[in-house]
Formats: structure tokens, C-alpha cells, sequence
């Protein structure tokens, strides 16, 4: 199994853009795993938190501390299509 360094881990951020303490690289990469589970349920809160392994009010305590919001994640209405019909529990 190969070993990542925290650079490959974080995505080789750019060294001038790289947080330096560990609190704000841990802030960035919780960040980026939690917005990466939201993009990928469509901004569905509790797949977001099923697929982390976290509990929903656990996502939701993370998100508010981290200023995420689950709308920046929902389709819009142009992918959702000409039905109108949307994710009914994104929220949730």
C-alpha cells in the first residue's frame, strides 16, 4: 500500500495558498472531504453523512463551524429539468 505525503493528501495545494498549522490543514482537508460528499449526494444532508460515517447533526455542526452550506451543493433547475421536480430531502 502506498504512503501519500500530506501534500499529495491535500492535493498539492500551492505553497503559497498551503494552511501551516495543523488546526487549518485538518480545517481544510475536513473541508474538502465533507464538500466533496455534498457535491456528490446533490447536497443531500444525510447521504453527505451516511457516506462519511458521521450522524447527520454530526455533519450539521461541521458544516456551520466550516460555513458550508448544503444550497451551494442542490442541482439547479436547469439540471433538474423541464419536470420541475427537485431533490425533496435535501435538507434533511
Amino acid at each position: 500500500m502506498a504512503t501519500l505525503t500530506l501534500s499529495e493528501e491535500l492535493g498539492a495545494l500551492p505553497l503559497s495558498e498551503e494552511p501551516t498549522s495543523l488546526k487549518s490543514r485538518l480545517l481544510a482537508y475536513e473541508r474538502g472531504l465533507i464538500s466533496a460528499a455534498l457535491a456528490e449526494s446533490r447536497g443531500n444532508q444525510r447521504r453527505a453523512a451516511r457516506q462519511l460515517g458521521i450522524l447527520p447533526t454530526t455533519l450539521h455542526e461541521k458544516m456551520k463551524r466550516l460555513g458550508l452550506r448544503a444550497e451551494v451543493f442542490l442541482p439547479s433547475a436547469e439540471t433538474r429539468g423541464a419536470s420541475g421536480a427537485g431533490p425533496s430531502d435535501a435538507h434533511a
